[in-house]
Parts: structure tokens; C-alpha cells; sequence
């Protein structure tokens, strides 16, 4: 009897905490369906590579709000389920693999506000990017991470410690771990500027007996603003540190640039953007090309990036080239235009003309096997 009394006392006070701590809850969600048919993806026009399908996703999300200081979010979603198929998300944040399940956990997250301090913590699982997103983001499917901020006027401070990838539960020395110190100042309710700095830790089980570590520093400047004019953001990235886990030791010089731009005229809108990514230089130890750690949507171009390899060229790939990695070994130029037809309906037009920054043999360049070209060509 004691057993089962206890029991309903610890039922009282779950039930009473939801009442007092749920005090705004609010649901949303989504329905999109697509149909698409792709052909020659591959690029090489003795191949055949044809795809055709109509695919669903559903998201369902749960806001929670007790208050000013505390406050959390649950969102569930199938990733693109194929009409005719009962089949698995199609991946997660960072790997091209599927997960285990129809339905996968997006977000799910607390965040609170330590008392009588201007300190905010919030942990769980959440999307995150760093800047406008072309080093580090995690929008898709999210991340795993901890994140600690203070905030006073205009100017926020944040730590952050992202799970990047867990290996094996029973191993401590094959994950990845993200270490971020970021600072965003707002300059007036139009301009804001930020500065974002990361240690990637790679750790390597395989490494050289008695080498040290892998880390990866990203040294981040970023920028949002309204002139009048024209509404801009641009990001600059620049990356070094050392691979010491192999006998060779490889050092990181990666770096990229990228600036966008939005004219407004009323309903009409002209937009433009110049990126550029280092990549590989021939006959160099060390890592040149701008490293990228992105999530699995589509970033810029639906293509090329999205659907078919990159100009990426890491030795890791056989062919070299990989999907997800941003502006890596990568030069666009792009020119658009969107109207507002209605307020539920936007029309836009863009057109990309892509080259690789060092030459590669990727499919998309086009070449002979064997072959390397710098062309990649216009979307």
C-alpha cells in the first residue's frame, strides 16, 4: 500500500508541475509535397542517372512557455517519405545515411534564465548556425549541444559545446566536438555584427602512438545589415590549426568569403550574391580547402550541392566530390529576381555561374576520365 501511495503522490506532482509550468503552450506544424524528375544527374552523358518521385514531409511542433525564463520546444517531422514507400528519413544532420525510424526528433530543448542574472542556458537537441550559416550550420535536423549566453544592451555573449558526431558509445576518442566562444553586437535595429570563434576536436583512434591532437580553428566575422538601399550579409572565414595524427603533419588554411545582397523596389526584388571557397593546391601537405561542417538541405543552387558532387576535392572521395559541403573549392556568382504575386504566392528566377577554385575531376567538370577542369557551368 505504501508502494502504490508513493506512486500517486509522484502522479500529483507531475501532474500538478505540467499545470503550473505549461502556462502557454501553442502548437504548429507543416504539410509540403513536392514532385520532382531529374535526369542525367550525374553529368556524364553516357550514364544514365534518371530520377523521378513525388515525396511528403510532415512537421509537428509543441511550444512551451512558462513565464520570461523558462521555455521549451518539441518538433517531430518524417523527412521526405516517398509516395508508394514506407521507408526511413532520408538522413540526418551530417550523415547521408538513414536514421532508424519514419519519424525522427528535429528539436527538443529547454531553455531557462538563472535567477536575478541576465544568464540564459539553454540545452537539448536544436538547430544551429554560426554567422549566415556557411561554415557551420545545423538547420535540418539539428544538433546535440549545450549553450550558455549573457546578454547586456546591445551586445551578446555565448559558449557553446555541440556533440558534432558520436562514434562508438563505448569509445572516447573517435567523436567530433564543436567549442564555440561567439560574441554578436547590435549596432542600431538594422546592423548587426558578429564574431564567432570554434575548435573543432577530431579524435582519431588510429592515430600515430604518441602524436598530438586534431583540431580544426575557425575564425569567423559576419554581418547583417540594412542601408537603406540595399539589405546585405556577408560572412568571412578563415581556418587553421593542425592534423598531428598521422606521420605527416597537415596543417589547416582554408578560407572563404561570401556576400549577399537584396535590393527591395515595392513588390519586386533584385538580389545577388559573390562566394568564394579555397580549395586543394597541388603538391600541398596541408589542408587548403575551406572545411565546412553543413547540414543535408539545399544551401544555395538546387543542383550542383544539392543533388549532384561538388568541387570539393578531399582524398577521402573516390571520385573526389561530395554533396552538403557549401562553397568548398567553389567560386559562384549569382543574379536573381523575386516578385510578390500575392500574400501567399512568391515567384523568383536565379541564375548561377559556378567554377572550381582549383581544377578537379569531378563528374560535374565535365571532362575526359582521368582529366581535371576548373568548369563547372550555369544553373
Amino acid at each position: 500500500m505504501k508502494k502504490f501511495l508513493v506512486v500517486l503522490v509522484v502522479l500529483a506532482i507531475s501532474c500538478f508541475s505540467a499545470v503550473a509550468f505549461a502556462v502557454d503552450v501553442s502548437v504548429d506544424g507543416s504539410v509540403e509535397i513536392r514532385s520532382r524528375d531529374f535526369s542525367d544527374l550525374t553529368g556524364d552523358k553516357s550514364q544514365e542517372n534518371n530520377q523521378a518521385d513525388t515525396q511528403e514531409r510532415v512537421r509537428l511542433g509543441v511550444n512551451a512557455k512558462a513565464g520570461d525564463n523558462l521555455k521549451g520546444r518539441v518538433q517531430i517531422e518524417n523527412d521526405w517519405d516517398t509516395w508508394g514507400r514506407f521507408e526511413a528519413p532520408q538522413g540526418n544532420s551530417l550523415t547521408p545515411s538513414a536514421t532508424t525510424g519514419r519519424i525522427d526528433i528535429r528539436e527538443a530543448w529547454i531553455d531557462f534564465m538563472l535567477p536575478d542574472l541576465p544568464v540564459g542556458i539553454k540545452g537539448g537537441h536544436q538547430l544551429l548556425q554560426l554567422g549566415q550559416g556557411w561554415f557551420f550550420r545545423s538547420m535540418k535536423y539539428g544538433s546535440d549541444a549545450w549553450l550558455a549566453y549573457w546578454g547586456s544592451g546591445n551586445n551578446t555573449l555565448a559558449g557553446v559545446n555541440v556533440k558534432v558526431n558520436e562514434g562508438s558509445a563505448a569509445l572516447a576518442n573517435d567523436d567530433i566536438d564543436a567549442y564555440v566562444l561567439l560574441d554578436v553586437y547590435k549596432i542600431d535595429d538594422k546592423n548587426t555584427v558578429g564574431i564567432d570563434l570554434t575548435d573543432v576536436n577530431f579524435r582519431n583512434p588510429g592515430r600515430v602512438v604518441g602524436a598530438d591532437g586534431n583540431d580544426l580553428y575557425n575564425i569567423g566575422l559576419n554581418y547583417t545589415g540594412d542601408l537603406g538601399v540595399v539589405k546585405l550579409k556577408g560572412e568571412v572565414d578563415i581556418q587553421t590549426g593542425s592534423d598531428k595524427t598521422t606521420a605527416v603533419e597537415h596543417k589547416y588554411k582554408g578560407y572563404q568569403v561570401v556576400a549577399q545582397g537584396v535590393i527591395p523596389v515595392n513588390d519586386l526584388s533584385l538580389n545577388a550574391t559573390l562566394a568564394y571557397g579555397s580549395g586543394p593546391k597541388a603538391g600541398s601537405n596541408d589542408n587548403d580547402q575551406i572545411i565546412t561542417i553543413l547540414d543535408m538541405d539545399q544551401h544555395y543552387t538546387f543542383l550542383y550541392e544539392y543533388k549532384v558532387p561538388t568541387a570539393e576535392n578531399s582524398p577521402a572521395t573516390t571520385p573526389p566530390g561530395n554533396l552538403h559541403t557549401g562553397f568548398a573549392n567553389t567560386e559562384a556568382v549569382n543574379v536573381g529576381a523575386g516578385y510578390k504575386v500575392s500574400k501567399s504566392f512568391d515567384a523568383a528566377l536565379n541564375l548561377w555561374y559556378l567554377m572550381a577554385v582549383e581544377k578537379t575531376n569531378v563528374p560535374i567538370a565535365g571532362g575526359a576520365p582521368g582529366s581535371t577542369s576548373d568548369k563547372i557551368g550555369w544553373e
